[in-house]
């Protein structure tokens, strides 16, 4: 008699588990979110935009770090020798929430430029570094903050050098195709 009663109420229990989904989820209209984020730089020799830009789901974003690739820059400053870097730079995302119109991260981002950097991960190892006899730029920025992302309105942070990150939230259809434009252009 036990088990007869048991098994309605899981039913029960079940079904009610949808009452608690959040009503801004987009997940209610058969979308899910995209996350298009980039940081891009001045290219050290050619001075013209360089960078990454990727797209994630923002379920896999949860406790996920972005490590972006090295790259150079340098600072011309009148009338002294030019300055170079390696830059270092990562983003991680240690919350989400739905909202009406948009989603709110937790967003912790660290962008470190010196003479040396090293990017050591599990099958990936890589190293750049500036000659010693080059003059070299050290520069660090870290940012933790709740950021609001209202659809496919692109999160601007501007940083010394030219270096720039960029942060927009996007729905997506069960088709596949974007639903809100994030104006994040690829590099």
């Amino acid at each position: 008699m036990k088990y007869l009663f048991l098994f309605p109420l899981a039913g029960i229990l079940l079904s009610g588990c949808a009452w608690w989904r959040n009503p801004n989820d987009p997940a209610r209209n058969k979308q899910y979110v995209v996350v298009v984020n980039s940081m891009t730089w001045p290219n050290a020799t050619s001075g013209k935009l360089d960078g990454t830009r990727t797209s994630w789901p923002l379920q896999e974003l949860n406790n996920n770090e972005e490590i972006f690739p090295l790259a150079q820059v340098k600072h011309c400053p009148d009338a002294l020798p030019c300055a170079w870097g390696v830059l270092l730079s990562s983003r991680n995302i240690t919350r989400f929430s739905y909202e009406p119109g948009g989603v709110t991260l937790d967003m912790a981002m660290k962008v470190d430029v010196h003479r040396r950097q090293q990017d050591r991960r599990r099958n990936f190892h890589t190293s750049i570094a500036v000659p010693a006899d080059v003059p070299a730029i050290s520069y660090q920025r870290v940012l933790q903050e709740a950021v609001s992302l209202p659809y496919g309105k692109v999160y601007r942070v501007d940083m010394d050098y030219g270096i720039t990150y960029q942060i927009c939230a996007q729905r997506v259809d069960s088709a596949g195709r974007a639903v809100d434009k994030c104006d994040i252009p690829y590099i």
